[in-house]
């Protein structure tokens, strides 16, 4: 007799925070669009297959927001939805425009002529122009749309689906209340079925951290997996937030669910040893990582053939055990039927991509039967709601084949995670190693500059949050007065959470890119700015601005040592191999603007600098402004550090950067002919600052400033240290370069 092979699918849902604030309507429509098109539909298909058992997850945000969603909060998109269309504004009108196609123009458009020729014409316009359509034609954008993101399956629940489905045009407003009012319908029912099903044994249910923060990264960023990681704030902040995500999540769950949760997705399976650890504190009995992890860990590369079959699946379909005080159960994907299912088979009938995964999976079963094992487990664990867009018709067809044949095999079994640990003997894992589902690190969440800074910010507002509570609780004596500084505090602190989620940081930067990063920049600057509104406290003035708008990072690293002569030309081209921080031009605070361009290399003896500076500054034009430049300069094996000395006109314009401290200044003066000699200091105990003698440096100037900084005058204990540069005219900090993270040098 065949062995038994179990599989365990777990499907993820989840969705980041689209409200600016907590009671607010959502500016993004993914949440109601996902619930009418997947969650419920998801859960439903069981219905189906006698034998078939499924798990899902979701994040507490997203259930919250369902809630809301159910008790009548709405979004943009749907206010527009079910609004006269004689009241539509130009703004109203160009909203439609640039945000009602987003969606699978093959799977979800193309079924629908009339909004296809509604979409073609939008697609096809050399640019945005409101009259191209009617005042009807908008009406049936929106309908069209919001009927392309309701499951079909749903037509017999509804029976006025039926005739929307079929209706093309000529939407009226009752029409457009009679789509919402089934969305709202079918947004109600989620949570109180995914409880009966769970009540039924049929599903389990698992949670993830509240707002979907990588915990890791919370407890500590001085980990090697981490890009730049000497640069980033001190993390200790966050280790009362990571219990307080994971209390939050249980607490919601418990009201939903009405017991406590088994097992936890890690947001984005990001793990490290305190996060295994975090969680089997808290009772969690299983949490799922990436097979990437379960390599490192073991010390073992799973290799495939040219189909993508294991050659040896033992290690991978086996369940797992931490080796801990406090263990922790785990399952590691098989990330090869993840990528299939979130990146392959939807481009393919749905009959071979179906047979295509049955067989890949006999395959494995095969391998296995001559393992010693009895309970080998396949774990099939992904984004259950984003990958369905690219099948047609939703992935029904697929899912229902794919179910179908694993449902018909009585050598198959679906299993619940929890009821598989249960009975099924560990294997121990010695040692687990961090990392997450992609690349086996973190460096889609942080470490690249834009992700850096937001952060910063996040750290920087942390601080000043904690430090005025600290403060205001201290003093405060009167108790209705201490009840109501509890209240906003406890406001602003869940704006600190929200800003913990692992979507801002994913999406800031590199290499990820949503069609709505506006959106997203503007919500997290929001919520932080929300902690200094709930706090009385002024707003500081770097969070008005767009992150992408307050970076400037090196363009390039040096390409290899460099020994310029400061001539303060380029004619031999002594600087093409220098590193460069641009620094981009604005439409307004270029006039600002000192400096255009800041190259840097290095030899075996010096750091050298060239700094071009911006001809079209108001500072270059009057003599009466004093320009300055300084470097400060730290170095971990320093004895002791300083704060920066020089204050900004409008302390709020600080950029979190500048609160850091470090071991030595440089600083020039100079106007539009002449430079000063360098100036070069020492930090010394009690934050002060001591004179030394930069007797090996020197400096140029003609039309560009060029210095070289020698080492032996800096004189550090070892031969790494970073860097970042001040514009300090009139003696005031005008501009940060960079202003998310020191630059790192070893020579």
């Amino acid at each position: 007799m065949k062995k038994k092979l179990n599989i365990a699918f777990i499907w993820h849902f989840h969705q980041p925070n689209y409200q600016p604030d907590y009671d607010s309507d959502f500016l993004l429509p993914w949440v109601r669009l996902h619930a009418s098109k997947d969650y419920l539909d998801m859960l439903k298909r069981i219905d189906k297959f006698e034998n078939l058992k499924l798990n899902f997850n979701f994040s507490p945000v997203l259930l919250g927001d369902l809630q809301k969603y159910a008790r009548g909060y709405k979004d943009i998109h749907l206010w527009l939805l079910i609004k006269e269309i004689n009241d539509l504004t130009f703004q109203d009108k160009i909203f439609i425009l640039n945000n009602y196609f987003d969606l699978n123009y093959k799977n979800m458009v193309l079924k629908r002529p009339y909004f296809t020729e509604l979409y073609n014409t939008r697609a096809n316009a050399k640019a945005i122009n409101t009259q191209m359509f009617t005042s009807q034609q908008y009406a049936d954008i929106m309908a069209n749309f919001t009927l392309c993101w309701i499951d079909e399956s749903f037509k017999n629940d509804y029976p006025v689906l039926v005739e929307l489905f079929d209706k093309q045009k000529d939407f009226s407003l009752d029409d457009r209340k009679k789509i919402y009012d089934i969305q709202l319908d079918i947004i109600k029912r989620i949570l109180v079925e995914y409880k009966n099903y769970q009540d039924k044994n049929k599903i389990e249910v698992s949670i993830s951290p509240y707002y979907h923060p990588v915990l890791p990264l919370l407890l500590d960023f001085k980990n090697k997996e981490i890009k730049n990681y000497e640069n980033l704030p001190h993390n200790s902040l966050y280790i009362s937030d990571s219990k307080e995500q994971i209390d939050l999540a249980v607490d919601k769950y418990i009201e939903i669910f009405g017991k406590k949760p088994n097992g936890i997705w890690l947001s984005e399976q990001c793990v490290c040893a305190k996060t295994a650890e975090l969680i089997a504190k808290k009772d969690f009995n299983w949490t799922v990582l990436d097979e990437g992890i379960l390599s490192k860990s073991i010390k073992k590369e799973f290799i495939r053939d040219f189909e993508g079959n294991l050659e040896n699946p033992f290690a991978l379909n086996t369940n797992y055990r931490t080796k801990t005080k406090n263990p922790i159960n785990i399952l590691f994907a098989d990330s090869f039927f993840s990528n299939l299912l979130n990146f392959g088979y939807g481009n393919y009938d749905y009959r071979i991509a179906a047979n295509d995964m049955y067989e890949k999976i006999k395959t494995i079963q095969s391998k296995l039967q001559s393992s010693p094992r009895e309970d080998h487990i396949l774990t099939i664990a992904l984004d259950g709601e984003n990958c369905w867009e690219t099948y047609q018709n939703d992935g029904s067809d697929f899912l229902d084949a794919l179910y179908g044949l694993i449902n018909a095999d009585e050598s198959l079994e679906t299993v619940l995670v929890n009821e598989f640990i249960e009975k099924a003997k560990p294997d121990i894992l010695e040692n687990l190693k961090p990392g997450s589902w992609i690349n086996r690190n973190f460096d889609l969440w942080i470490g690249e500059s834009t992700k850096n800074i937001a952060w910063l910010y996040l750290t920087s507002v942390t601080n000043d949050f904690l430090n005025y509570k600290k403060e205001i609780l201290e003093k405060t004596t009167n108790a209705k007065e201490k009840k109501e500084i509890k209240r906003l505090l406890e406001l602003a602190h869940r704006e600190l959470l929200v800003c913990q989620g692992s979507d801002w940081y994913w999406w800031y930067g590199e290499p990820n890119e949503s069609r709505s990063d506006g959106i997203f920049d503007f919500l997290f600057r929001t919520h932080l700015m929300n902690v200094y509104q709930f706090l009385g406290l002024d707003i500081p003035q770097y969070l008005t601005v767009p992150l992408a708008n307050a970076t400037t990072r090196p363009l390039r690293n040096p390409i290899c040592e460099i020994s310029p002569s400061l001539s303060c030309y380029d004619s031999n081209k002594e600087w093409e191999n220098a590193g460069l921080i641009f620094v981009p031009d604005g439409p307004t605070s270029n006039i600002n603007r000192l400096i255009k361009n800041i190259y840097f290399g290095y030899d075996k003896k010096y750091i050298y600098y060239r700094f071009e500076l911006n001809k079209n500054s108001i500072k270059m034009h009057y003599n009466q402004i004093e320009k300055q430049i300084a470097i400060y300069f730290t170095s971990d094996k320093s004895s002791c550090f300083s704060p920066v000395r020089f204050v900004s006109k409008n302390e709020n314009a600080i950029y979190p950067i500048i609160k850091n401290q470090f071991s030595r200044e440089l600083r020039f003066v100079f106007d539009n002919k002449n430079v000063s000699k360098l100036y070069l200091n020492k930090a010394c105990p009690w934050g002060l600052w001591t004179s030394l003698q930069a007797k090996n440096s020197k400096i140029a100037y003609n039309d560009v400033i060029e210095l070289k900084v020698a080492y032996s005058d800096l004189n550090f204990e070892n031969n790494e240290f970073s860097f970042f540069i001040i514009d300090l005219s009139n003696e005031l900090i005008n501009e940060a370069y960079p202003q998310d993270a020191l630059i790192d040098l070893k020579y």
